[in-house]
């Protein structure tokens, strides 16, 4: 009865998460653009599937002087995106708001071109994405479309996707048509990864000049990147604004051989994005974080004041996985726990029972102190979890120690020997002349 509680708590509170989050229900989106009458126009089947995801909002210039992201300390709008060219802000935003905007929680999906402006470029920078240089594009001479792209080889079919259910569920298999400036990532970063890359032969370069030395080529050549943020926000900045576009949209793909190879898959892959970026897949939700005695001091003790030294004790938590409205059992083999005093001296992986509960059972270490339980669940395209919980262990008590152990019996046989030797000695000193 009390499990079915608890998992019945869980469920609501996913429920409600996905209900404010995942379904976009009573979100304010603002969308930024250089010319607002003609993105409403070029762009119609994107701005209309946000709508009908639950989200309202309106389309403003992005330089206008009216512009306004906050009100004293209360943000007017939840979700951002921005369609960017060569116009700087306008208004009382400028690149530090945008920064605090998605520092507060906020999400944004930033979309550029070649002629992007410089407070953009530092926008991106600011949030671990860098830009290629003003006036270069993305060219690829192998993998282009021939339809749009005959002349300079700048409209390209990329297909080197992420690899992760959370962003792409299933995967695609037709291509992106991208016109559009290149991006980058640093190697080591912790935040960011690329949700399409380039081909082997794409780089970045002028169209209208002769390519001697591409600083962006290949798979380091980033088309669109994703940022999963430490407080969880997250930001998409993507090197097209065509790729989101009707004519984009309703394109067909064309090799250099003339060869027609369908619909890409643009509106997809878009969506995908735009759902990935607004939290509406890939949200992990952790409750119900317990611990007890299974033996040792209090066995049965759920949430002990402290343990005692090599305890067995049991850890369990509850994730659930919430995607496009509803929420179900997360599973995975790689979520890990760890009992930290500084460094860890327990890290073992949790098993699931199918239904979102993870647990496992551990030794606590024979080391006095003050110690963490922590779960740092990280992985590609999922939201993170990061939960501890602090719990004291104490060394024995005087009087729980056996009362005899065996280290100690040669101990005890010498003690034996002696008060044996002097009896033997004494009776022999009383008892004879």
């Amino acid at each position: 009865m009390a499990r079915s509680s608890v998992l019945l708590a869980a469920a609501l509170l996913c429920a409600a998460a996905v209900a404010a989050a995942g379904a976009g229900q009573q979100q304010r989106l603002l969308v930024l653009a250089d010319d607002p009458a003609a993105i409403k126009t070029s762009h119609s089947k994107f701005l209309a599937s946000l709508k009908q995801r639950g989200y309202r909002g309106n389309v403003k210039a992005i330089g206008s002087k009216t512009l306004q992201l906050k009100e004293w300390d209360d943000w007017l709008y939840d979700k951002l995106v921005i369609f960017g060219g060569s116009k700087a802000l306008g208004g009382a935003v400028d690149v530090e708001q945008l920064v605090e905007f998605v520092d507060a929680g906020h999400d944004l999906l930033l979309a550029v071109d070649s002629g992007v402006s410089e407070e953009l470029r530092a926008l991106a920078d600011q949030l671990g994405v860098d830009v290629d240089a003003s006036g270069h594009s993305v060219i690829d001479h192998f993998n282009y479309d021939a339809a749009t792209g005959a002349t300079d080889h700048a409209a390209v079919l990329a297909s080197n996707y992420v690899q992760s259910e959370a962003v792409l569920p299933g995967g695609l298999k037709a291509p992106v048509l991208y016109r559009g400036v290149g991006l980058s990532i640093a190697p080591g970063s912790e935040t960011a990864f690329a949700a399409l890359r380039g081909s082997p032969t794409a780089y970045s370069g002028r169209t209208d000049a002769a390519q001697t030395d591409a600083k962006l080529a290949g798979p380091a050549l980033t088309l669109v990147a994703l940022v999963q943020l430490r407080n969880n926000a997250r930001v998409a900045v993507a090197g097209s604004v065509d790729m989101f576009s009707d004519a984009a949209f309703a394109a067909e793909a064309t090799d250099r051989q003339n060869k027609n190879l369908g619909a890409v898959a643009n509106e997809a892959f878009c969506t995908a994005v735009s759902k990935w970026t607004f939290q509406e897949r890939g949200v992990l939700r952790a409750s119900n974080l317990s611990h007890r005695v299974v033996s040792g001091a209090h066995p049965g003790a759920v949430k002990p004041e402290r343990y005692r030294i090599n305890d067995e004790v049991e850890f369990s938590v509850d994730i659930q996985e919430c995607a496009d409205g509803a929420c179900k059992a997360f599973k995975a083999s790689d979520v890990q726990v760890e009992l930290v005093m500084l460094d860890p001296y327990v890290r073992t992986t949790l098993t699931h029972d199918g239904a979102g509960r993870f647990s496992t059972q551990v030794k606590v270490p024979d080391t006095y102190g003050v110690f963490k339980w922590v779960l740092d669940y990280r992985r590609l395209g999922y939201s993170y979890i990061e939960l501890t919980e602090t719990v004291p262990i104490r060394p024995f008590k005087h009087n729980e120690y056996e009362r005899f152990i065996v280290q100690a019996y040669p101990y005890y046989a010498s003690i034996a020997s002696m008060m044996a030797g002097f009896l033997a000695v004494g009776a022999f000193f009383l008892w004879t002349k």
